[in-house]
């Protein structure tokens, strides 16, 4: 796990934070789940699919499992009329657009609706109940009644979510008269860059802030307008901060501090940036003047060889001519050369042959 989905799952499991995420979606706002009526759930969804109890037969492979994992789901108690209702929030935080998002959500849902049943068939054996052939086959008597399930998706990416929100857009048609019979199904996605400020007024916490740094994350001249002055920024919870550095990448000093200043650090972080360009552009001149320096260099070096080579070719030259006024055969000559200068046979007729132009 990595420490975006840390953060925002450790920020999520506060209740404050969860119900008031819930209400925004669900309520408009409206405080109507509140903190202390959530019940946390197991996150971990294991389903036998085919309902065997024996584990024995689970061994034997004559069942299959389907597991998987949610990141926070509480249980809604309310009392209403004297009587105890019951609902099932669950919400998955995201930090990058997830293309499957739709399937996610059913499975999620149709797996949580699943363990329900299994829960109903439980009961039933366990207090012995007579069960009809349809009651035994289902496990569900025909009065049972499942708790409603709704699953929330909140995108806390800087970049807007640009994937499919509902299962009809995943699914090719290879004909259009089966439309009306594909079963859709939507996410219920909270996404900061299509939120209004009116929106953000409408939670309680620290979650609508959180949500509104990161509208403006992308955009260096909003954000500095939204922190400039802006209390609720100088004292963010340390949750809240954790998910802004984490998923906004912002240097942002939180380490044993209850409230942090999101403002100082988002300054930091600008001088920071500003200090390693600086630090950057002296390493590209510094990198500049060694290039110069050491093409200078090798200019200089490559005249050097040139003189080198011109003074070899005058003495090789000035041998050859001596040589010859001392009236000496041609080979004898350029066996001379070759041997005093090292040279190889082509090298020694190149010399013979342009000294005798």
């Amino acid at each position: 796990m990595g420490v975006q989905d840390t953060s925002t799952k450790d920020y999520l499991s506060d209740a404050d934070i969860f119900a008031d995420a819930v209400n925004y979606y669900l309520y408009g706002g409206e405080k109507v789940v509140k903190p202390n009526s959530l019940k946390p759930l197991n996150s971990d969804l294991l389903l036998h699919v085919f309902g065997h109890d024996d584990e024995a037969k689970r061994r034997k492979g004559k069942d299959k499992e389907v597991e998987r994992y949610r990141d926070v789901v509480r249980q809604w108690n309310v009392m209403e009329d004297d009587t105890c209702a019951y609902a099932i929030f669950g919400i998955e935080a995201q930090t990058k657009t997830h293309y499957g998002m739709p399937i996610c959500s059913n499975l999620y849902d149709a797996l949580q609706y699943a363990l329900q049943a299994e829960a109903l068939r439980a009961l039933h054996r366990s207090e012995g109940e007579k069960e009809s052939s349809e009651e035994f086959l289902s496990g569900m008597h025909r009065t049972d009644r499942l708790v409603p399930v709704i699953t929330l998706c909140i995108h806390f990416g800087p970049e807007p979510w640009d994937g499919a929100l509902s299962l009809r857009e995943l699914i090719d048609l290879p004909d259009e008269r089966l439309s009306p019979f594909i079963q859709d199904y939507k996410v219920l996605l909270i996404e900061p860059s299509r939120m209004s400020d009116e929106d953000f007024q409408r939670f309680s916490t620290s979650l609508g802030d959180v949500l509104r740094f990161m509208k403006a994350a992308p955009d260096k001249r909003k954000l500095k307008e939204l922190l400039n002055g802006n209390e609720a920024y100088q004292k963010l919870d340390r949750k809240a901060a954790r998910v802004i550095r984490d998923c906004a990448n912002v240097k942002i000093d939180i380490e044993r501090k209850k409230v942090v200043n999101v403002c100082k650090g988002w300054e930091d972080a600008i001088e920071d940036a500003r200090q390693e360009e600086r630090e950057a552009a002296q390493e590209r001149e510094r990198k500049l003047c060694k290039g110069w320096e050491d093409a200078i260099e090798d200019a200089r070096q490559e005249e050097r060889e040139a003189a080198q080579e011109r003074e070899k070719n005058s003495i090789i030259s000035n041998s050859i001519e001596v040589y010859r006024e001392m009236i000496l055969p041609e080979m004898d000559i350029r066996q001379r050369i070759m041997q005093k200068y090292a040279l190889t046979e082509q090298e020694a007729d190149s010399y013979m042959m342009s000294q005798s132009a």
